[in-house]
């Protein structure tokens, strides 16, 4: 019965002592989890956590190899941070999986075909247990954990621990990427502060001058400046074509001209987004890589406005060796069409200034020509005399005179040069300048019409040609002496209404170098209108597209025989403004009136 008794006694004695030591475990356990639980919170070094977290229990189980993976934005996916026990082959730079299922702590080798596929790189790298590292329900990371040394199992006990020791470090592990998120945000909010600071600041310079030369200068100091390049070029495409307007950084004895080929020029504007040749998949030839590779340009980064590429930046490589990000080659692409811009604006402004000195200039040919035009009359006791040049343009290729030879002959004269604006008013201060110069008392109108057509065909192309027609009006007898060259008649009006259209003469001046003329005749009696005109006066058109017309001009003079001169050069005038309406004139107006007292 004692030795029942004391056998009894030892048996309890022993189920305590077992009982301590699984509770001595529980409490180191647990204790070993409260300091790693303080060692893990009092830093934000994601390494120094992820050591602790792996290697705690790699040292306390004996575990030869372990590693922690733990989701990466950047990559999209899950990346192992930290190993342990792995040769470097083992472990590829690219690894990373794009999902994981694991809900609960998992033994490799109790993978079924549900979740082979996305967990067989673990049997690949001889992991034993897998520990999901959750944090808000959401799957952050995964422990995973390769064989005992001493090739035990894991026991129920050991994997609560682990999973205990993954659930412990997951909000600090995630409270770490949130910190490192924010940090990384900021820092990409610096950087980005830093590249409107740096636009704002080289815009401001570049908006100082409207010099294009300068602009260049400044755009190409600023890139080399801030991109840390000593090569760079700069294509253009502008009023000089597709060109190599820049480059910085090339020895004097580097010919460029072979980056000027069309086949390169064609090539590199059709670029939409910035280039590195080293990524390049196909958007240049191989041809035109290697050309600019053997001159060190490395990247281009085209210069767009409304969408099309206006120029291109090619730079070589940093001078500190290192790649460039596709964030700096965005920078730099902002910085290309801001210099775009203010290249635009100078050439605009160039040109702003060429059409305000062309403006004055056409205005002061306008004043010279009006100058050659009479502007004033004689005067005679039988008739009234009046002329008028509305020009459609700054200057016109119209031509009116009134040149008096005595005291009862006047000489008239009218013309129309073919075309309009400089050239046509250039062969009409020539033509006035002619007949100015012929014109004298007893003067025969078919030799001088003859002289002044040869000289036209001398100095003139086959498309220039003058529609000509004067006269010599003897004021005394009304006896009138024409020639028509090629001119719309002269609508002559009777006291009774009748018209006679004065047409007798020949063909335009300048057609023919040798070309016949002859004389016409005609009388004006008191009462009677003689009223010439150029085409801007028949022609001129309303918004159908229908013409003035010879028949509306003669109607008019018929109607208003009873007017003075200027009344009637005033009527005929705004009769024809009124006809067009809101259509903008097209032609030269001239007219010469005549009216017998």
């Amino acid at each position: 019965m004692n030795d029942f008794i004391k056998e009894t006694a030892q048996q309890v004695e022993r189920e305590a002592d077992s009982q301590q030591r699984i509770l001595d475990e529980k409490l180191m356990e647990l204790h070993t989890l409260f300091e790693m639980s303080k060692v893990i919170n009092s830093t934000l070094n994601l390494n120094s956590i992820l050591d602790n977290v792996l290697l705690t229990p790699m040292g306390k189980m004996l575990i030869a190899r372990g590693m922690i993976l733990l989701w990466n934005e950047e990559k999209n996916g899950y990346i192992i941070e930290r190993s342990k026990g792995f040769a470097k082959p083992e472990l590829s730079e690219d690894f990373v999986l794009d999902e994981i299922d694991l809900p609960t702590a998992l033994f490799v080798d109790e993978l079924n075909e549900e979740n082979q596929d996305n967990l067989s790189w673990a049997k690949t790298l001889k992991m034993k247990i897998m520990l999901p590292i959750r944090s808000s329900e959401r799957l952050i990371g995964v422990l995973a954990l390769g064989n005992k040394l001493s090739g035990e199992p894991f026991s129920p006990s050991e994997v609560a621990y682990l999973q205990s020791l993954a659930n412990i470090a997951a909000p600090t592990i995630q409270n770490v990427m949130t910190v490192f998120r924010l940090q990384r945000v900021n820092r990409q909010l610096d950087k980005k502060i830093l590249e409107l600071n740096t636009l704002f600041e080289i815009g401001r310079e570049l908006i100082t001058t409207l010099d294009s030369e300068k602009i260049l200068n400044l755009l190409s100091y600023a890139i080399m400046g801030e991109m840390l390049v000593n090569r760079l070029v700069i294509f253009l495409h502008d009023e000089k074509g597709y060109r190599l307007a820049l480059s910085k950084g090339f020895k004097t004895n580097e010919n460029l001209t072979e980056l000027e080929s069309e086949r390169v020029l064609n090539e590199i504007f059709n670029l939409q987004e910035a280039l590195h040749l080293g990524q390049d998949k196909g958007a240049i030839s191989t041809e035109t890589k290697k050309l600019l590779q053997r001159f060190k340009i490395y990247n281009l980064v085209p210069m767009q406005m409304q969408g099309k590429t206006k120029g291109v930046i090619g730079i070589g490589e940093r001078i500190t060796k290192t790649p460039f990000e596709m964030d700096e080659l965005d920078f730099l692409t902002t910085l290309g069409n801001e210099g775009l811009i203010s290249l635009e604006n100078a050439r605009l402004f160039q040109e702003e200034i060429k059409k305000k000195r062309m403006e004055e200039e056409l205005a002061l040919a306008r004043e010279i020509q009006q100058k050659l035009l009479p502007t004033t009359f004689p005067e005679y006791d039988k008739f009234e005399v009046t002329g008028i040049n509305v020009s459609s343009l700054q200057v016109s290729g119209d031509y009116f005179d009134c040149i008096a030879l005595n005291d009862h002959q006047v000489c008239l004269a009218i013309a129309d040069v073919s075309g309009k604006g400089t050239p046509a008013s250039l062969l009409m201060s020539n033509l006035q300048a002619t007949l100015n110069v012929l014109v004298e008392p007893g003067l025969d109108l078919v030799k001088i019409t003859e002289k002044i057509n040869a000289i036209v065909h001398k100095n003139t192309n086959y498309d220039k040609f003058i529609t000509f027609f004067i006269c010599l009006l003897d004021t005394e007898t009304g006896n009138l002496k024409y020639v028509n060259a090629g001119h719309n008649p002269p609508i002559l009006v009777g006291k009774d209404k009748k018209v006679e259209f004065l047409s007798t003469g020949g063909l335009l001046l300048g057609m023919l170098p040798n070309a016949p003329f002859e004389c016409g005749a005609a009388k004006l009696q008191a009462g009677d209108w003689l009223v010439m005109y150029t085409d801007g006066v028949t022609e001129a058109q309303d918004s159908a597209g229908n013409e003035f017309g010879e028949d509306s001009l003669v109607k008019l003079i018929q109607n208003n025989m009873q007017l003075s001169v200027d009344e009637m050069k005033n009527l005929l005038l705004q009769s024809v403004r009124n006809f067009c309406g809101t259509v903008p004139q097209s032609d030269d107006i001239t007219m010469v009136i005549v009216r017998a007292k």
